[in-house]
């Protein structure tokens, strides 16, 4: 068993779980009411910015995490084998909560369902995941992660990903994550990113 010699920093793990369980419910309370048709396309963007990143989060856990913990930490390779399961599962959810020729209805029980599959999936993960990782990653490896993360976004959606980040934040995280990001990007966010989110989050409701 190998164990890290300097601890990583999981802050791009945990607020990408915190993003998704808020902005995933927001969106599931949304399309339970009637959509105003000024607001469609922007609340269809939403949704599709969140399920894409959903996706990429799952991507990096399979073909990254889950292996390197499977060789470090044999002990969870049960655990990671149902945690890959649960990506699985998790499509037939996704294709119907995307697809626009769906009754709102069909949509919106679909991400009731996706809201309560996820909020389940994330707890085992900050319950045994992180702390996991904490030990058998180093900070390096962690670091390669969330730029290999990074670099999958779409550059249109980039200051949007942060301003969701930053918004479901702590303030001792989003402390941590000001600390390393560069003071254009830190104006950016506080200038564009925070009130666009913020009319958009009017906008759901």
């Amino acid at each position: 068993m190998t164990t890290a010699r300097n601890e990583p920093d999981m802050i791009g793990f945990e607020l990408t779980h915190s993003l998704l369980r808020a902005e995933i419910a927001r969106l599931a309370q949304a399309y339970l009411r009637p959509i105003q048709d000024t607001d469609t396309e922007l609340i269809e963007d939403h949704l599709r910015l969140v399920a894409e990143h959903l996706v990429r989060h799952h991507q990096e856990e399979d073909d990254f995490h889950w292996p390197l913990l499977a060789r470090r930490a044999p002990e969870l390779v049960e655990l990671l084998a149902q945690l890959q399961s649960e990506h699985t599962t998790l499509d037939p959810q996704l294709r119907i909560v995307l697809d626009r020729a769906q009754p709102q209805l069909e949509r919106s029980e679909a991400l009731t369902q996706l809201t309560r599959t996820l909020t389940d999936h994330f707890d085992d993960e900050d319950r045994v995941v992180i702390p996991a990782l904490r030990r058998h990653i180093t900070a390096d490896e962690q670091a390669g992660s969330m730029e290999r993360s990074r670099r999958k976004i779409p550059a249109a959606d980039e200051l949007r990903v942060l301003s969701m980040m930053l918004d479901s934040a702590t303030d001792e995280q989003r402390d941590r994550m000001l600390a390393v990001l560069p003071s254009d990007v830190i104006a950016l966010w506080r200038a564009v990113g925070a009130p666009q989110l913020a009319d958009t989050h009017s906008r759901l409701h």
